[in-house]
């Protein structure tokens, strides 16, 4: 709860198969504007569900409580925004040893671009980005919301052979 937020992204399907993707990655000295970005972005969506992979837990919670640094009220907005956590449908649907996205993501059979990147490193190729304006921390993180579209399909599509 310590680390400023330094990133964001969103992925927003569009009707006829398209999508719109917001990925916004900056130094933490503009965690500010990023999260008054993210407020704007959320309430121009609402209406839609959001997904999230372990949003309950981790994302909604640290996004709320890094707000109020700002003055920012998160808590209204994502109470009037639908949540669904992806996370939470998998472990209902499937017994597994680890439910790291990524785990997740390649018991599914879904493959990856970015596949050198993870949150335990993501630091350092945060670092590549302050250096040198490596776009790989922005893929990635567009990879994960992507990930969680990608992971919430394959759980509906398996459920309905099921029943």
């Amino acid at each position: 709860m310590e680390d400023p937020v330094v990133n964001f992204s969103l992925v927003v399907p569009l009707k006829r198969r398209g999508v719109l993707a917001v990925s916004v990655l900056a130094e933490p000295c503009l965690e500010g504007e990023i999260l008054r970005l993210l407020k704007c972005l959320l309430n121009a969506f609402k209406g839609f569900c959001l997904l999230t992979y372990n949003g309950s837990k981790f994302d909604l919670e640290y996004v709320t409580h890094r707000g109020r640094f700002y003055g920012l009220d998160f808590v209204s907005i994502f109470s009037e925004i639908e949540h669904f956590d992806v996370y939470k449908a998998v472990r209902e649907a499937f017994w597994l040893p680890n439910y790291g996205q990524k785990s997740v993501e390649r018991f599914l059979g879904i493959n990856r671009v970015v596949k050198d990147v993870n949150g335990a490193f993501y630091h350092l190729f945060f670092g590549e980005f302050a250096l040198n304006r490596s776009l790989k921390p922005m893929f990635y993180n567009i990879e994960d919301s992507f990930g969680c579209l990608r992971i919430a399909n394959t759980v509906l599509r398996r459920l309905k052979h099921v029943s």
